[in-house]
């Protein structure tokens, strides 16, 4: 069960809303939009490097890109900044894992199967 912060301060976000009068359809913190930025430059970085074809304009990668910020920043709360998930990520990725035990059974060619004939 998640409870919501008492502060008042951790209830708001910072996001700009647009030009006065007039506001964007959406919402979205600061931080996102450096977010969204990166992604869409590393999915476009990844199909230049590969050979892949990029359509202009590019609705794929945005919409990828779009995804995956929507995934990023619904982890991205008051406790759980940003940096904090590249360090998650980093300490998932360096985790030594337990090495799995393969148990080999030798091999008894005396032993025969019968199977009973219906």
């Amino acid at each position: 069960m998640r409870s919501r912060p008492d502060d008042l301060i951790y209830q708001a976000d910072t996001v700009w809303l647009g030009p006065q009068g007039m506001t964007w359809p959406w919402v979205a913190r600061y931080k996102a939009y450096g977010v969204w930025l990166l992604t869409f430059l590393g999915i476009l970085l990844v199909e230049a490097i590969t050979p892949l074809k990029v359509g202009i304009p590019p609705v794929w990668e945005l919409c990828i890109s779009i995804l995956a910020t929507y995934a990023v920043m619904s982890l991205v709360t008051h406790e759980r900044p940003l940096s904090s998930l590249w360090r998650v990520l980093l300490a998932e990725v360096k985790t030594p894992r337990a090495q799995r035990v393969r148990r080999s059974r030798p091999v008894d060619r005396s032993l025969k199967i019968v199977r009973k004939a219906p």
